[in-house]
């Protein structure tokens, strides 16, 4: 057997570490010294207001990769003066209220320094808080919204009167770690958005403990502090390197009371007991994981307790109707419009499309309560499926009729990138509200203007709602006619879309258009430098025709469309689908099942289930990235129409079948 390597890993010094965990050591770096592990003892108040070795503003902790920000922490300096965040608590910063015995208020000038950080930190927070909630790479961080409601909380609560000195203290000690954690996520969002600026040196931190080497180094550089626990037999180390674990030992101070502890305050202000202190006494602490012990509230704590209950009596009929109100604003098909677009293909007439069963098999696997919150109201590339039925016979015909006319011109949208229209106005210009807002009111003394509304020539006065500029101009100026022609390059007519083969084949091609549009918007979040650069010259475009319209090979009035029926036809569109998604955030995190190494691995060998089962779980990676990013289900994976394209009723036969025109 070889004999252990130098570590790769940088470390000023090491310990054994057998009081952490048998048969380990540590590495530190960026610091002077190992702490030793927390007591197993239940934490103690201390008359300082600190937690004595159980102060996790103090002592590293596990380091938690939904909280990245808390090894930034900042310690104290070890010589005075210390800020308002830092310094010791003081009966100075209280005095006597003017006409209560026994009360006291906090002094105005530390109030000032708190509500100054507070501000500080409320402005210091805003915008990493937004980027978090809209970037994709960071959806797995928690941002500290728990310290900063607290925050607010415990500085209202010093605005008060107090009558125990005990109290005064937890409250400060409290105010003090909520707005250290703040200011620690503060840090650590400039190191991580200038993360190849790193600084060589900053104030001493908190730090954390790693068990994983990568992510040691990686905070090494960070200037943080940072402790890397591992087996003893991992590496060889420099014996001259070596230290003994510090004692715990930065507050020192008798504990407040050694009678049993009862609550004067909510029980947050309190250090939590839990099973394992190493693992989870921070996370509790924080508010984010379960605590023990039970709450126990002094007399005059039930009291108030009791009087806010009586106060709130009266208002249980309103506090029935606000749970119901949050229960109505939890994502479900009856409030949701993204729910409800999902679902509309039940309400669809029978002619639909039909979906591929496959797709109903993904977003069995997708829960609807991760949807993101979207823009509202929702805008679309293109006219909604919905519009086209479910309202009167004549007012449909009049909106496939202006699609079919402007469907060319619709498409120029996005080619110039204009921005999506809202279902409303997307009804006006399918029906005649709009174009009709565009002609001129006639008027008697004016003879150019006595024309009245013409439904064949809705467009002659132009709509910069629905065309480009340029055609909006060349319409307008020089009579341009925007009109398109069907397939077989005849003129549509109002009763062209009476039957409902013709129906199926436009409603079947707007989806796909919707699909299109919708993954170039999934790829300017996620790509947002070079999306264009992917599209236009990256084959991107031709991965995701491949993914959204599958039936290249096999247009023929769409036989052979089921489930792996054409195995070249369905093994090309699974390698376009893992073309679109595999360098989407979080790929390579995704729970891929028994499968190993998704994105390379090959395809034609797999057996039908195996196909199966990759094609679920890529399409339900692909739905689910769209619900959690865009907040909104992508357009359906559709059976093939009847028809490869729109045509009048003298050309039906000849372009029935076959491959599908210019739609």
């Amino acid at each position: 057997m070889s004999s252990p390597q130098p570590p790769s890993v940088p470390y000023e010094f090491w310990a054994s570490a057998d009081d952490w965990r048998p048969g380990h050591v540590m590495l530190a770096a960026n610091v002077d010294s190992n702490p030793s592990p927390p007591p197993r003892t239940a934490p103690v108040v201390r008359v300082d207001g600190l937690w004595a070795e159980h102060e996790w503003t103090l002592y590293p902790q596990p380091f938690h990769p939904e909280f990245p920000y808390l090894p930034w922490i900042r310690l104290p300096p070890r010589n005075p003066p210390c800020d308002i965040l830092r310094c010791a608590v003081d009966k100075k910063m209280w005095r006597p209220h003017v006409s209560k015995t026994n009360t006291h208020l906090v002094q105005p000038e530390v109030l000032d320094d708190l509500r100054a950080k507070l501000e500080g930190a409320k402005a210091a927070v805003e915008m990493p808080f937004h980027e978090i909630r809209s970037s994709p790479c960071l959806s797995s961080v928690q941002h500290p919204r728990k310290a900063y409601a607290r925050a607010f909380e415990v500085v209202d609560r010093l605005e008060r009167e107090f009558d125990a000195w005990r109290d005064f203290v937890e409250v400060f000690r409290n105010a003090q770690r909520s707005l250290i954690e703040l200011f620690a996520f503060a840090d650590w969002w400039v190191d991580f958005k200038a993360e190849e600026s790193r600084p060589p040196f900053r104030a001493p931190t908190r730090g954390a403990i790693f068990y994983d080497e990568e992510r040691y180094a990686r905070h090494v550089q960070w200037s943080v502090a940072s402790f890397l626990l591992i087996p003893s037999a991992t590496y060889s180390l420099d014996p001259r390197k070596r230290i003994q674990l510090s004692p715990r030992s930065l507050s020192k101070t008798e504990p407040m009371t050694l009678r049993p502890l009862l609550h004067s305050l909510p029980h947050w202000y309190y250090p939590p007991h839990v099973e394992n202190s190493l693992v989870e006494f921070e996370t509790a602490a924080r508010g984010y994981a379960d605590r023990l012990d039970s709450f126990n509230p002094t007399e005059g704590h039930k009291r108030r307790l009791e009087k806010v209950e009586n106060q709130h009596h009266d208002e249980d009929g309103r506090s029935a109707k606000r749970a119901k109100m949050w229960q109505a604003a939890q994502p479900h098909s009856s409030n949701n419009l993204e729910l409800c677009r999902s679902k509309v293909v039940d309400s669809a007439p029978v002619w639909f499309p039909k979906r591929q069963e496959i797709w109903d098999r993904a977003m069995f696997y997708v829960n609807p309560l991760n949807m993101a919150q979207a823009q509202s109201p929702r805008r679309f590339a293109f006219p909604p499926l919905h519009l086209f039925w479910g309202a009167k016979e004549e007012n449909q015909r009049t909106f496939y009729y202006h699609y079919l006319l402007l469907r060319c011109e619709l498409s120029m949208r996005t080619v110039d990138g204009l921005p999506g229209l809202t279902t409303a106005e997307w009804r006006s210009i399918l029906g005649h509200t709009y174009w009709k807002s565009m002609w001129p009111k006639p008027d008697s003394n004016d003879p150019s203007r006595t024309s009245s509304y013409d439904p064949t020539k809705f467009w002659i006065y132009g709509g910069p709602l629905c065309f480009t500029e340029t055609t909006n101009t060349a319409i307008t100026e020089h009579g341009a006619d925007p009109t398109s022609l069907l397939a077989c390059n005849c003129e549509v007519e109002m009763d062209t879309a009476d039957d409902v083969d013709v129906r199926q084949t436009i409603l079947y091609h707007l989806n796909l258009n919707h699909a299109l549009e919708e993954i170039r918007e999934m790829d300017r979040l996620q790509f947002p430098l070079d999306q264009a650069k992917r599209w236009d010259y990256g084959g991107r475009l031709s991965s995701v025709d491949g993914m959204t319209d599958m039936w290249g090979p096999i247009r023929n009035g769409g036989v052979k469309s089921g489930f792996f029926e054409d195995k070249t036809a369905w093994r090309t569109w699974l390698r376009c689908l893992r073309e679109v998604v595999m360098e989407w955030d979080g790929f390579d995190a995704w729970d891929w099942g028994s499968f190993t190494d998704v994105r390379t691995m090959g395809i034609n060998k797999l057996s039908q289930k195996d196909f199966y089962k990759l094609a679920v779980h890529l399409l339900t990676f692909f739905i689910h990235t769209f619900i959690t990013r865009l907040g909104y289900y992508p357009s359906f994976l559709l059976h093939p129409p009847i028809l490869a394209g729109p045509c009048c009723s003298r050309h039906r036969k000849k372009f029935a079948t076959g491959p599908f025109g210019p739609f």
